[in-house]
């Protein structure tokens, strides 16, 4: 899990903050559809028991 920082010491200057935005925006889209579809069978069994 070094991702070669310890061989390339410069590895950590290649990394650009598009590339640190973009890694949070998948993150965090990853961590919504994994919410939405999480709660989308609660809420389809609570519409059915409501119905």
């Amino acid at each position: 899990m070094t991702m070669g920082h310890r061989t390339r010491p410069t590895a950590a200057s290649q990394f650009a903050p598009a590339d640190l935005l973009q890694g949070i925006l998948v993150v965090s889209s990853f961590g919504f559809w994994a919410v939405m579809l999480g709660l989308m069978p609660v809420l389809a069994f609570r519409v059915w028991l409501v119905g």
